[in-house]
């Protein structure tokens, strides 16, 4: 077989020469054909690349295998990588003749492909086994391709494993001076999971950066990334934020369960009368309902509650999200990326032109933003947001401090729900609790004979800790013709909370304290998660 300079097809001879005396196949073009799994997930990528080699999946173009894996090779004169393969899957192997260079691209894409989902499934792994297989490499200063090394890969699939398992919305991966350190959040707290040798921090960071397919050289400036993992059959969102620190760097991995059931709004905790005016203001046909509270207080998982409970069988739903946390049946979600120049307001702009009748719009972050929520609740559309405030009044001045007209904030803003997540008391462990006096006049409240006041006593169920699971804290500022007068007037947020709460409006205080009454949550949480929203006496320092 003879080659052209346009050909780009180069074989050695020998193979050449072996292939047809043998009867061995072969195959110019790999491209379209799929690597076989079994040959990725267990082969490294060191010893395909090294020896030119790759399983493939059965194709129609392929010979059949008959039981045998189907190996593309470059070179049929060393047959001992074959064997060794063979060997090391315990199954035949079937060669095929290959050119060397379409090997190599089909090895790049196969363990690129393996890497983005994160080898698919995470093991129940030996925790001690692990960690012990981590401390013996630990003291070797040439640090191989973490990529292969089993000891790291087994230990990234721990600490993620575990921390699904404990319903953990984030792991923290954090090096001090002798020490790297894994903490998971677990209910808003963070907890040490446990702590291994600083000398396995490069690989352990190196390992998740290729997970996220992110640059394992850079190490000087904060990266992003993403994966998918599997567990059982639950898929796995990862987003995975590394930065540079001290003693190196730290990576935060925050996890989305895809499997996660999608609570409805009776599901979120609210008090009857707060779900009651939430249903009737997410029936409106337009104008803009507001979420607000801290990160990770569950603005997004009420938004999605409201989203559930509308009928969107006759109704056209379109959200801008970032990142698209789960999906949802019916409704048209877009991912906003700034990266690539589709912000929340220019998304916006582009979801008007597809006739929807509500939006919802991950956050309201600038002006350019708000005025464009402004104009599409003017315009006749149901908008629902997130802004970060203190409380629902604040949410007011907060959009008047954006620029936004007040009289056109007054004639669009229709609803504001603040809210904290707390800890909910664990059911595994609770018993009949007695605050003290001090505790419930911190709260404003008073004890009474039908009181059901309840605290864990720590099991394993909760990791000692008493909680297990959250519970939300919400008030919700329904905008009648009063609040649009104070709106306009520019009140402050004070006078606009006060406005509210004479017309009916519980405060987060008022709600937590109806959740410590009920036995669903404590003093201490309520006291933690509404610190803020409360004036206390200054006392001297």
């Amino acid at each position: 077989m003879s080659s052209t300079a346009l050909d780009p097809i180069s074989m050695p001879s020998a193979s050449e020469a072996i292939a047809r005396t043998a009867g061995v196949a072969v195959v110019n073009d790999l491209t379209g054909l799929a690597a076989a799994a079994e040959f990725v997930e267990k082969v490294p990528i060191a010893f395909a690349r090294g020896n030119n080699l790759i399983g493939l999946a059965p194709a129609p173009r392929l010979p059949a295998g008959d039981g045998r894996l189907i190996l593309a090779v470059a070179d049929l004169t060393d047959c001992e990588p074959i064997q060794v393969v063979a060997n090391f899957l315990g199954r035949a192997a079937l060669p095929v003749l290959a050119p060397a260079a379409q090997i190599a691209a089909a090895i790049n894409h196969a363990y690129q492909q393996r890497t983005g989902q994160t080898q698919a499934l995470i093991e129940r792994l030996d925790r001690q086994e692990v960690l012990a297989d981590v401390q013996a490499i630990a003291g070797r200063e040439d640090l191989l391709d973490v990529a292969t090394r089993a000891p790291v890969i087994k230990l990234v699939n721990l600490i993620l494993f575990e921390a699904v398992q404990a319903a953990a919305s984030d792991v923290h991966i954090q090096p001090y001076e002798e020490s790297l350190v894994i903490r998971l959040r677990i209910d808003g707290v963070l907890y040490d999971s446990f702590s291994i040798s600083r000398s396995t921090h490069e690989e352990v960071i190196s390992r998740i950066k290729v997970m996220g397919r992110m640059n394992i050289a850079e190490k000087r400036l904060p990266q992003d990334g993403r994966a998918t993992v599997q567990v059982g059959d639950r898929a796995i969102d990862l987003r995975i934020a590394t930065l540079p620190t001290t003693f190196g760097e730290r990576a935060v991995i925050r996890l989305l369960d895809k499997g996660t059931r999608l609570f409805g709004a009776a599901e979120l905790g609210m008090a009857p009368a707060t779900l009651a005016r939430f249903r009737r203001l997410i029936l409106r046909e337009h104008g803009i309902i507001l979420a607000t509270g801290p990160t990770g207080s569950g603005k997004t998982t009420t938004l999605y509650a409201a989203l559930r409970d509308i009928d969107h069988k006759g109704k056209n739903i379109l959200t801008l999200e970032d990142p698209i946390e789960y999906r949802l049946e019916g409704i048209s979600q877009t991912q906003v990326s700034d990266k690539k120049g589709m912000t929340f307001a220019s998304g916006l702009r582009s979801v008007l032109r597809q006739d929807p009748d509500i939006i919802m719009v991950g956050e309201i972050r600038d002006h350019e933003t708000a005025v464009m929520a402004i104009q599409s609740a003017l315009t006749g559309h149901l908008v629902l947001s997130t802004l970060h405030t203190n409380d629902a009044a604040s949410a007011v001045t907060r959009l008047l401090d954006l620029g936004i007209e007040p009289y056109l904030l007054a004639s669009s803003l229709i609803g504001v729900v603040a809210q904290r997540l707390v800890r909910r008391v664990c059911a595994g462990c609770a018993r009949a609790a007695h605050p003290s006096a001090a505790e419930l006049a911190q709260m404003g409240v008073q004890s009474s004979n039908g009181d059901s006041f309840r605290s864990g006593s720590g099991c394993a169920q909760c990791r000692q800790t008493g909680y297990r699971g959250r519970i939300g804290l919400f008030e919700l500022l329904v905008v009648d013709e009063s609040l649009r007068k104070q709106i306009q007037a520019t009140a402050n947020s004070s006078d606009i909370k006060a406005a509210a709460v004479a017309g009916g409006m519980s405060t987060l205080r008022d709600d937590g304290v109806g959740k410590v009454l009920s036995g669903a949550t404590t003093t201490e949480e309520v006291v933690r998660a509404t610190m803020a929203d409360e004036e206390f006496p200054t006392e001297a320092v």
